[in-house]
């Protein structure tokens, strides 16, 4: 399925555009108009908005409009959705709420959209969302701030959860390629945007926040499919009885039993998060390539921080790898006495740039190791510079470029900020703490399983 009238649009009409800034129009145009197609404001009473041009109608506007977002009041929405279907838009954003999430009349009044839509040969995403963003070609037709521009999809039930994590994100530079709220799935639903993200290269990743499905079967037979190219991480919402009864209320859903989801889940390959740090954890990962295994070789300046991600390693059913004696032998001519040789190799604190470029190096040329974590308390004494660690990672990946993932766990806070740049414009993913770390190697292996059909 393609979408790319939603993804690429060459021209956006919003309808409810204004020059109110308490309105969320107000906010949606002036996201857009930043965007490199055209777009247009549709304001009955306003001649201009936000010093554009404004039309009355959708249909009085002069050129084709592939997408239209509507922000108008919910009494003016069927008839909105009737011009734009007259128009010939091809997909609408209908952020306007009040429809399925209050009742049964409210999913009446919702059919009866998507049946216009329908009739014309519309899509729609929504109602009740925040809207959707490409970073990739600056489009933010939402009311929220744009997103760091990376390589994860993600589609959220919740709007305002989606913006809290689209916010977080950003705090933490953490990267999304698209950013889809889909509220109360009218139309479009979480299948259909499964299908069609895996076919987008820009997005190495698919995450999803799932409060309930409306149609358990199609997801799982999508998911199946799409897990077997691209992997697919779960959120979901409503694990306990009290939090299915809220997810049920708030966006019209069925909620159902977690252990149905769970089970569901992993019959069709989607990867499950159990909270929103995991989910992030794990779609970052996969700017890296896919292990052929399990064993994982840890190094790090600092034995705590190894400790705790060799837990994390065994918790996920990951293995340290059993380094090769002649692996060893060499690290033992260049580090000092004290260090560790065995995995984890712990280097100790004095341990500088170079050393980390030569334990990479051979660790990734060790045939017994399927995934590198290399773990930094970045120093700041000694005359040591904040990414000189972070550096000699890279060098050894681009010289040995044998195709094996290497995460990274900089556990200084501020002082390793640029290292973590540095890694992160490598596309080397570079976490904060061992659960995050842990997580992250677990869910390459798995998705190599997947993938490879040996799951």
């Amino acid at each position: 399925m393609t979408l790319d009238y939603f993804f690429n649009p060459r021209s956006i009409a919003v309808l409810g555009a204004s020059n109110d800034p308490l309105k969320l129009g107000y906010e949606v145009f002036k996201n857009l108009k930043n965007y490199g197609g055209k777009v247009y404001p549709i304001n009955i009473k306003e001649e201009e908005v936000q010093g554009v041009k404004a039309y009355k109608n959708v249909k009085d506007i002069p050129d084709e409009v592939d997408m239209a977002v509507i922000v108008v009041p919910k009494r003016f929405v069927k008839q909105a959705v009737i011009d734009c279907g007259e128009k010939g838009v091809k997909g609408i954003v209908l952020i306007t709420a009040g429809f399925g999430e209050m009742g049964e009349e409210g999913k009446r009044e919702e059919r009866e959209l998507v049946e216009i839509a329908h009739k014309y040969g519309m899509r729609i995403i929504g109602p009740n969302c925040v809207g959707i963003m490409n970073t990739h070609n600056n489009m933010n037709a939402t009311f929220i701030t744009n997103a760091v521009k990376g390589s994860v999809a993600f589609v959220s039930q919740s709007g305002a959860l989606g913006a809290g994590i689209v916010y977080k994100t950003i705090k933490e530079n953490v990267g999304f390629s698209k950013f889809i709220s889909v509220g109360n799935m009218s139309d479009l639903d979480f299948g259909d945007l499964m299908e069609a993200l895996a076919e987008d290269e820009e997005s190495k990743a698919i995450a999803l926040y799932i409060e309930g499905l409306k149609d358990g079967k199609k997801f799982m037979e999508i998911a199946k499919k799409v897990s077997k190219k691209k992997p697919i991480i779960a959120l979901k919402a409503g694990k306990s009885e009290s939090g299915a009864r809220a997810a049920s209320s708030h966006t019209g859903s069925l909620a159902g039993s977690y252990a149905i989801y769970d089970a569901a889940f992993r019959q069709s390959g989607v990867l499950v998060a159990n909270n929103i740090d995991e989910m992030l954890s794990m779609a970052r990962a996969f700017t890296q390539p896919l292990p052929k295994g399990k064993r994982v070789a840890i190094m790090t300046n600092a034995g705590g921080p190894g400790v705790l991600t060799a837990d994390e390693i065994d918790k996920h059913g990951l293995k340290l790898a059993n380094l090769k004696e002649e692996t060893m032998q060499k690290l033992r001519e260049f580090l000092p006495p004290m260090a560790a040789v065995k995995n984890p190799v712990d280097m100790i604190a004095s341990a500088r740039g170079e050393d980390y470029y030569k334990t990479a190096k051979l660790l990734l040329e060790d045939e017994n190791v399927d995934i590198l974590i290399a773990i930094c308390v970045v120093p700041t004494f000694a005359g040591m510079t904040p990414t000189e660690h972070a550096e000699g990672v890279i060098r050894a990946v681009k010289e040995v470029n044998n195709g094996k993932p290497v995460l990274g766990l900089f556990m200084a806070g501020y002082v390793s900020e640029k290292a973590k740049e540095l890694l992160e414009r490598e596309g080397i993913p570079s976490y904060e703490r061992p659960e995050d770390v842990g997580i992250a190697a677990y869910a390459l292996a798995k998705f190599g399983e997947i993938k490879n059909g040996n799951e």
